[in-house]
């Protein structure tokens, strides 16, 4: 025993000076940076932040080990900040906040946009077709924009006739100079789907190598001169690539955008100091920046929806516990009524002794009605799932206390003195409430998606 605890120990002691090596089962560690690890999956982290589809395997082993580099570096600076005592510091703490605050809401936001459906190859078709700029008639355009401050009337005038008669671009700046008018002057090489439609309008009917002056409301003015076209067209799965990305990256903002105004809308937001709503000067109000604010009648708009959700659960939850009520009346043969207060202490005995065993069934009849009442919960349960994320947490346990109250009293309705007589008259009574109660849990399935839909 005595050389067993020695050679644990000197097991410890050797285990505990080795050097970190990186190469464990897991493959975990990336690198031990002063006794700080970095994991191989922050680096896939930010690995597939930044990664281009379709590069090659040279490229993506450079960028990863770019990253690793990147990460070693800042836990150097980390650590030589910590002996400075950065970290002590208010600015450090007000940044750190920030930074979690900003993780947080990118990351929130990935998973909202994630939510978004794929598209379908028949939506990508139509993409294409529909927007033959970006596809099919897809050109590169060389030209020449110079934006002239103002609206000189007069000045326009003038270029544009000396425009008709012939004169080159050179003439006309030398105009716009002679006026002293500020201007800026670039060179653009653009495809169709990056132009502006209107600007695209009119760069269509340039011809090459003749400037056209135009006025932009009154705003400023504008000298057009059209080097090259050239035809690009996107086809095949190039075109399927770039019509899939576009419709994805659509859906995704429509996605978020619808989330992100739900959200401000059902939040509580004050400001104070300088940025109240009655602390902006009347000279101001025009030009100063909008901070988000919820809108009180998209709001309730919002609580409606919410509340007729929460309804078309409660609905389903009363129809499965009415479901489920059914068939055990017709496995026990007698009435299911449960109590939702404590019995009385004395019994009273009833007059008239009611046997309720008129339901004569075979165990095959038996087995089917148990698999009816059970199935009630299933679509119950997708019902839940469907509503979870949709409607507020508390609006939930509050419709199955709706759908237990409602389910209790129908039970007692069941247990009236006409209802047994009819139960005991007609064999397929109880046949008739299973499917009652069948399509009035799916109604409120349906109702739930129709809603959701909208």
């Amino acid at each position: 025993m005595k050389s067993f605890f020695i050679c644990l120990f000197l097991a410890f002691i050797i285990t505990g000076c080795s050097q970190h090596t990186g190469n464990d089962k897991s493959g975990r560690v990336a690198a031990v940076v002063n006794g700080v690890e970095i994991t191989q999956r922050e680096v896939d982290f930010l690995y597939q932040r930044t990664a281009a589809p379709g590069a090659d395997s040279l490229t993506i082993f450079n960028q990863r080990r770019s990253i690793l580099a990147g990460l070693v570096r800042a836990e150097l600076l980390a650590q030589q900040a910590t002996k400075m005592k950065v970290d002590q510091s208010p600015e450090f703490v007000i940044a750190l906040h920030d930074a979690r605050r900003r993780v947080l809401a990118g990351l929130a936001e990935e998973k909202i946009a994630s939510t978004a459906k794929a598209v379908s190859p028949e939506t990508v078709q139509q993409i294409i077709s529909d927007n033959p700029n970006f596809f099919a008639d897809r050109k590169l355009f060389v030209y020449e924009e110079i934006l002239v401050s103002g609206v000189d009337l007069p000045l326009l005038q003038s270029l544009n006739a000396s425009a008709g008669r012939g004169a080159s671009l050179t003439q006309l700046l030398d105009a716009v100079k002679a006026k002293a008018t500020p201007f800026q002057r670039t060179t653009k090489t653009l495809t169709t789907d990056q132009i502006d439609p209107g600007l695209l309008k009119v760069l269509n009917t340039l011809k090459p190598n003749m400037p056209v002056v135009a006025r932009v409301e009154n705003r400023f003015s504008m000298i057009l001169m059209l080097h090259t076209v050239l035809p690009i067209p996107l086809e095949g799965k190039t075109a399927e690539f770039a019509a899939a990305n576009l419709a994805n990256t659509q859906q995704r903002n429509v996605v978020f955008s619808q989330k992100m105004r739900a959200v401000l809308d059902g939040s509580k937001i004050i400001y104070f100091g300088e940025f109240k709503p009655d602390a902006v000067a009347p000279k101001w109000k025009k030009q100063a920046v909008a901070l988000p604010v919820p809108d009180a009648v998209r709001a309730q708009e919002q609580l409606i929806q919410q509340v007729k959700l929460a309804s078309s659960l409660a609905i389903s939850f009363t129809a499965a516990m009415l479901l489920f009520f059914v068939a055990k009346c017709i496995l026990v043969g007698k009435l299911w009524l449960p109590r939702l207060w404590p019995a009385p202490k004395q019994k009273i005995a009833s007059s008239k002794s009611y046997d309720y065993h008129v339901y004569p069934a075979t165990r095959k009849n038996k087995l089917l009605v148990l698999v009816i009442g059970a199935s009630g919960f299933l679509p119950l349960a997708y019902h839940l799932r469907l509503l979870w994320d949709a409607i507020p947490f508390w609006m939930i346990p509050l419709t199955l206390i709706i759908g237990i109250l409602v389910g209790t009293g129908v039970s007692y309705l069941f247990g009236l003195q006409l209802l047994k007589e009819w139960a005991k008259k007609f064999r397929w009574f109880r046949w008739v409430q299973i499917v009652i109660f069948e399509v009035l849990l799916l109604t409120g399935v349906l109702l739930a998606l129709r809603l959701l839909s909208q």
